[in-house]
């Protein structure tokens, strides 16, 4: 340690050397008629003196900061190790919930064709719901499982904007028909430059909402819109509108929180985990993705997603 210390100090500790012998030829030679070399000895010696001092004082400061430089470092390599034992823990249990989802699919698909030779009209209809929720279900966790390294899981594309929709439609078709929907599109074959499946994903998660959450009034029909609009060479706009319950003003401001459910839970709807817009937002933050929300509570409520760096597709 006293190595390391000489070598980081070396420049004060060779100014501290060559001051006093600057002085005592300065004042021994130069003015030495004037001045008793007895008193010049004595003043260096009182230097020399404090310099020592000032020098162990520094180096004890030093070495209690080495040491608590080299404590650092292992605690700090400590906590890497254990972030990488618990990085590759959650990356096994992903794949591992990856490969169950996958497995789940197959008794799954055997108890919807099952379900299709079923004569009671009324059981097969909920069955038919069941057999529909869980694979919503299912395609919703897997792509969760994915969110944790979403950086190796996105492929920039031009996707069309209808195709994107029609694959959501196509996903929630049981539960839209079944809610009476209308469904109505107005995107003119715009493109935006993002990952197509999470795309959906959002769009899933965005649809799902509006079906839960549709207006209870009998004489309102349903309705969901998808609405593009090309803002300018480098922004593109999704809305999606529907026309249910709404969301209350007070309740805005934490939508998109972790496990947030506002006032279903209140109104007695535990269905809602409060967890769907949390991976929305969270997986439109890393693709570049502006997301809002605006509403009218009893009346609509509309998500708006912004695309940006589309300048290579506009002209398609």
């Amino acid at each position: 340690m006293i190595r390391v210390y000489l070598s980081e100090k070396k420049g004060t500790i060779l100014a501290a050397i060559l001051f006093p012998l600057f002085f005592s030829i300065y004042f021994l030679y130069l003015c030495g008629s004037q001045v008793y070399s007895a008193d010049v000895l004595y003043l260096d010696g009182v230097y020399a003196a404090g310099v020592v001092i000032l020098f162990l004082v520094d180096f004890r400061r030093f070495r209690r900061k080495s040491r608590q430089k080299e404590d650092m470092e292992q605690e700090i390599e400590c906590r890497k190790e254990e972030i990488a034992v618990l990085k590759e823990e959650i990356t096994e249990q992903n794949d591992y919930i990856t490969r169950w989802l996958h497995e789940v699919k197959v008794p799954l698909s055997a108890l919807e064709l099952m379900n299709g030779r079923n004569s009671d009209a009324e059981l097969k209809r909920e069955m038919r719901f069941c057999t529909e929720r869980i694979g919503m279900l299912l395609r919703t966790m897997l792509m969760y499982g994915k969110m944790g390294s979403m950086e190796n899981d996105v492929t920039f594309t031009a996707v069309k904007l209808e195709d994107a929709v029609r694959e959501t439609v196509k996903n929630h078709s049981f539960f839209l028909i079944r809610g009476g929907f209308e469904i109505r599109m107005e995107l003119a074959g715009i493109k935006v430059f993002t990952d197509r499946r999470w795309l959906v994903y959002m769009l899933d998660q965005i649809t799902a909402n509006a079906v839960k959450y549709k207006a209870e009034e009998s004489d309102r029909v349903p309705e969901i819109l998808f609405r593009g609009r090309r803002i300018s060479d480098d922004e593109t706009e999704l809305m999606v509108r529907d026309n249910g319950r709404g969301i209350a003003a007070e309740e805005m401001p934490y939508l998109f929180d972790r496990g947030y459910t506002g006032g279903n839970v209140r109104n007695g709807d535990y269905r809602s985990t409060g967890m769907g817009l949390y991976f929305t937002r969270k997986a439109a933050d890393r693709l570049g993705v502006k997301l809002e929300v605006h509403s009218e509570e009893g009346k609509w409520t509309s998500f708006v997603f912004r695309f940006y760096n589309n300048y290579s597709i506009r002209h398609e």
